[in-house]
């Protein structure tokens, strides 16, 4: 009978955890994922902020949220480390930041964030790696800092590659591979996505 019981408790379990390994109930995802594109588009249309989810999730948890379009990145912005009291105001601010200094965002329009694909990621901690062919790019992220302190994350699905995500980096930098005092880190995370 116990083993029973712990057989359909562990299939429960596996209900409510997506293939990242994130914890978060399918309703909270959703939530979250519907949150960051109302943020993204009063942000676009210049609107006040939508009212944060009435979920239980909203504690403090550092993450990056990722817009695509048919696969293309059209915005991106993170940290590895929480810079506010709740998610709900690490996702908002984000999203400015994503508009603010990603290059890539000037293309966003509220249209295409309507029907973007959103990728909430919540980053483990960076580890030091000496080659970017370290990292599986499916299930890593890898991050490239310039000796100068600036650096680009690249976070897990949004490269193809490994050698995809060194080459976007290394651009978004404004470095080349033969650049001097590169950094590299990967960096497990967790993440949930909706699609397009």
């Amino acid at each position: 009978m116990k083993h029973w019981l712990l057989l359909i408790c562990l299939f429960f379990c596996l209900l409510v955890l997506p293939a990242s390994g994130a914890t978060i109930s399918q309703p909270d995802q959703t939530a979250l994922l519907e949150y960051a594109r109302a943020a993204m588009i009063s942000r676009l249309e210049k609107r006040p902020a939508p009212s944060p989810p009435a979920i239980t999730i909203g504690n403090q948890r550092a993450c990056f949220v990722t817009f695509f379009v048919k696969r293309q990145v059209m915005a991106c912005f993170g940290s590895f480390t929480p810079r506010h009291a709740t998610l709900f105001d690490e996702i908002s601010d984000n999203i400015r930041l994503a508009l603010k200094n990603d290059s890539r965002a000037t293309r966003l329009t509220p249209e295409l964030a309507r029907s973007a694909s959103i990728q909430i990621t919540f980053p483990g901690q960076p580890q030091p790696i000496s080659d970017w062919r370290q990292v599986d790019p499916q299930h890593e992220g890898l991050l490239v800092e310039a000796s100068d302190g600036r650096g680009v994350a690249i976070v897990p699905g949004e490269a193809r590659t490994a050698q995809y995500a060194w080459r976007s980096a290394l651009q978004r930098l404004g470095l080349n591979e033969r650049s001097s005092g590169i950094r590299l880190y990967r960096f497990k995370a967790e993440y949930i996505r909706g699609q397009e």
